[in-house]
């Protein structure tokens, strides 16, 4: 790179698009000047002082009259100087936002979306044949540290890989270890039916489903097995999160739909198994669901979750044998180190002698 590129990332100061802020800033900050546009001016002035302190050198900002990182109410405005447009909008405004700037856009420019669906935004953009379009779908949230091994979604045109844009961007991906994947938006979106999805919905249906029983998560725990824990907490995982993303998922993928048909009536089909009492026919199904995944699919899950329970029962194993002694835990996200002398375990806290009480969740053993 040898001069300054503009950026606009449209509804950056939120969620995904207030990550790719601080991201393209840590690695690219000598390179760009960034804007970023919103709803909210308080909320965009306290993050724009975050991004500046953390990213940029407050040196440098004195010799320079320009800001690195702005901020517009004004998305149409925001979009014509820009040499890179990135749309990280809620994907029931996407259609309408692409609509209302990219005449506006000038020529040439790179114009990219990072929405978890990929057949509209792809037609929409593709309208103009003078810039050059690059929908991608990273398949993370904004919380990782690092892109390694993190999987991006790529669905340009072929004549769009061509490009030395295109080949800067999947080769940057790559030289930083993170699994990119070509392919077509229609391909994709028929992918994401189900590994989104599906999977969404069955963990909304098994959460909603605990709650019309009026369960005692609580209680369970005196009842749990490591599987009923992975299980929980995947289920908390998805409904801790945004609904409105999760709806929007479910609603603009017009794949979905017959998904969803298909995993209702297999419901019915387990139900009346049991309803009836048919035990052959219901092993049956499970073993024809085992033999269309595959043995060898199915004996890597068995390994996968293994390891998973290994390596939480031996934190587990470490707390119960030193009860009484001094431990060190480490937070797995910000990385904070804590001290104290270990009172007791017990269904999955750490209780220290001082009282205070942690999740073995958020926490690692690193030194006893």
């Amino acid at each position: 790179m040898n001069k300054k590129y503009n950026i606009t990332i449209l509804w950056g100061t939120d969620g995904f698009g207030k990550w790719l802020c601080e991201y393209i800033l840590k690695e690219f900050s000598e390179y760009v000047r960034i804007t970023i546009t919103g709803r909210n001016q308080w909320k965009w002035k306290k993050i724009t002082q975050e991004l500046l302190e953390k990213y940029l050198q407050p040196s440098s900002l004195e010799k320079r009259g320009d800001s690195e990182v702005s901020f517009s109410l004004d998305n149409v405005q925001a979009v014509q100087d820009a040499d890179i447009v990135i749309y990280s909008v809620p994907i029931a405004y996407t259609q309408n936002i692409i609509e209302e700037t990219l005449p506006y856009i000038k020529a040439w420019a790179v114009v990219a979306d990072v929405t978890s669906i990929k057949k509209f935004p792809s037609k929409t953009m593709q309208t103009r044949d003078d810039i050059i379009v690059i929908p991608t779908h990273p398949m993370f949230g904004p919380y990782i540290q690092s892109i390694a091994g993190q999987a991006f979604v790529l669905t340009p045109e072929q004549s769009i890989q061509e490009t030395k844009e295109y080949k800067f961007l999947y080769n940057y991906l790559k030289n930083q270890k993170a699994r990119v994947i070509e392919s077509t938006p229609e391909y994709h979106d028929k992918m994401m039916a189900v590994v989104q999805g599906l999977t969404h919905l069955n963990m909304f249906v098994v959460g909603e489903t605990m709650k019309r029983l009026g369960f005692n998560i609580a209680d369970s725990m005196d009842f749990i097995s490591p599987i009923y824990k992975l299980m929980i907490s995947s289920v908390g995982r998805y409904l801790w999160q945004n609904p409105a993303l999760y709806a929007d998922i479910q609603m603009y993928n017009d794949e979905v739909l017959e998904v969803h048909e298909k995993f209702l009536d297999t419901a019915k089909n387990f139900h009346r198994s049991v309803q009836d009492k048919d035990s052959e026919k219901f092993c049956q199904d499970i073993m024809h669901a085992r033999d269309f995944l595959g043995v060898e699919h199915c004996q890597e899950g068995q390994e996968y979750t293994d390891k998973v329970i290994y390596l939480l029962g031996k934190q587990i194993d470490i707390l119960k044998q030193n009860i009484g002694q001094q431990i060190k835990l480490k937070n797995i996200y910000s990385g904070e180190i804590i001290e104290g002398d270990l009172h007791e375990y017990k269904n999955w806290k750490i209780f220290f002698s001082s009282g205070e009480v942690y999740r073995i969740d958020q926490y690692e053993v690193i030194e006893i």
